[in-house]
């Protein structure tokens, strides 16, 4: 037996930890998948004991769930669900994302054909295996919208209401004065610390504190799990923040960004051409700010930092090549290749996202649609820091985790952004889903 099972936790290093994670959490989800067989069993057999007037209540009373998760694992249990089942079997997905989509499919319109249902079924499941249950629920969302059916009555709509009541909020615009109307109160402060870091606060008006609001509720939402039972590590806060980088990092690419002495704002960095390939600690900016050689070739991808690359005599080599960074129409292109962020299970749009060479242009990696992928700038960072690459394979961006994830190693593909399965229907079809008992 592996050691990874027997020794305690506090035992292990730190690699069979998250090894650890992931078997267990396989294990925990073939057992659900056990658990399901044996519910659809002991309702196909009618094998309550006396007392009990349905599987649901006899479910909540041994089991201690609610009555609502009792029926949901029935459902689940009783629904056709084959590929579901076999995910879930395999431990690929979770039982949260099995609810999901049972509780998505037994609600799908009666017009749909079987081959619908598979595809509809199939999609989400493709997309369980790499994103987490919100993710799916989304995808879900849109695919009924597909439907034609009601978005409102979606499984799951989010309700984004915290619960504040703005006239009980301290500092609350309110009570503004009418001439606040025409002139918002706004204030924002902001200093550098001794650390390097940026530290700001202030306040704004309602209606910019309801505009960052709708920005900062999607983009701090927790990350899809990279593998099932690996939930986002960082705090509301720290995701909070990734948020705002995320929104100041889509501005500084607007093309309508105010320019600074005709040119849009821009750092310059004086590096020799090994240092930049290599592994160096620091590089200094013109301002004294310090880098990393990592955090350079990172921002480099979209040019926010001007290198200026040294020969060994000192002579400039290239002060920021022009064909370095995408065009409006590489953009464009790989805004419909891409769709947006093309980690797995990412559903940021394109225009969140920045174009990353696949290989290094210092490394000789040219600005060309097939050495560029588009990525958020949290899966950009989780590249440039990490253990994943990407690769491109007949003409689509693969994913490959690090070893400590994967050891196999096997190139993944975001569904995310898939469109919606077309359906099958016509005019005068009329045929019904398959039947919902059995499997």
């Amino acid at each position: 037996m592996s050691t990874t099972t027997t020794l305690p936790a506090w035992q292990l290093p730190d690699r069979d930890l998250t090894t650890r994670l992931l078997t267990t959490q396989r294990q925990q989800n073939v057992a659900y998948a056990a658990q399901l067989e044996t519910i659809r069993e002991l309702e196909s057999r009618g094998a309550l004991p006396e007392g009990y007037t349905s599987t649901s209540a006899y479910l909540a009373t041994i089991l201690h769930v609610t009555l609502r998760e009792a029926r949901s694992r029935l459902a689940q249990a009783t629904g056709t669900l084959p590929l579901t089942w076999k995910a879930l079997s395999a431990g690929e997905i979770t039982a949260q994302h099995a609810a999901v989509i049972a509780e998505f499919l037994a609600a799908a319109p009666r017009w749909l054909t079987p081959e619908d249902y598979t595809v509809a079924e199939d999609t989400l499941v493709t997309l369980a295996a790499q994103a987490n249950p919100s993710i799916v629920r989304r995808a879900a969302t849109r695919l009924k919208i597909y439907w034609d059916s009601d978005p409102a009555d979606a499984p799951g709509s989010p309700d984004l209401d915290h619960g504040l009541d703005p006239d009980s909020v301290p500092g609350s615009d309110s009570g503004s004065r009418p001439e606040e109307a025409a002139r918002p109160r706004r204030e924002f402060r902001w200093q550098w610390t001794q650390g390097g870091r940026f530290r700001f606060s202030g306040n704004v008006d309602h209606e910019t504190g309801t505009l960052i609001e709708q920005l900062l509720v999607p983009l701090a939402a927790p990350d899809p799990a990279i593998t099932p039972g690996t939930p986002d590590p960082r705090t509301p806060a720290e995701r909070h923040g990734d948020a705002i980088a995320a929104i100041v990092d889509l501005a500084a690419r607007t093309p309508d960004l105010p320019a600074k002495a005709g040119e849009r704002a821009v750092a310059t960095v004086t590096v020799d051409l090994e240092t930049l390939r290599g592994t160096a600690k620091t590089l200094v900016t013109e301002d004294e700010s310090v880098l990393t050689a990592a955090d350079l070739r990172r921002i480099l991808c979209d040019a926010k930092v001007y290198p200026a690359v040294l020969g060994t005599e000192g002579q400039v080599l290239d002060l920021g090549r022009s064909t370095r960074t995408a065009t409006n129409a590489q953009r464009r292109a790989l805004a419909i290749r891409d769709r947006g962020c093309t980690f797995p299970g990412c559903d940021r749009s394109p225009k969140w996202t920045t174009p990353h060479h696949i290989v290094h242009w210092a490394h000789g990696g040219p600005t060309d649609l097939d050495n560029l992928a588009s990525c958020c700038e949290r899966h950009h960072r989780l590249l440039h820091h990490s253990g994943w690459k990407i690769v491109i394979r007949e003409g689509a961006v693969h994913w490959i985790p690090p070893s400590i994830l994967d050891p196999e190693r096997k190139p993944l593909r975001n569904t995310a952004h898939n469109p919606p399965p077309t359906p099958l229907r016509t005019a005068t079809m009329s045929t019904p889903p398959p039947p919902r008992q059995g499997s």
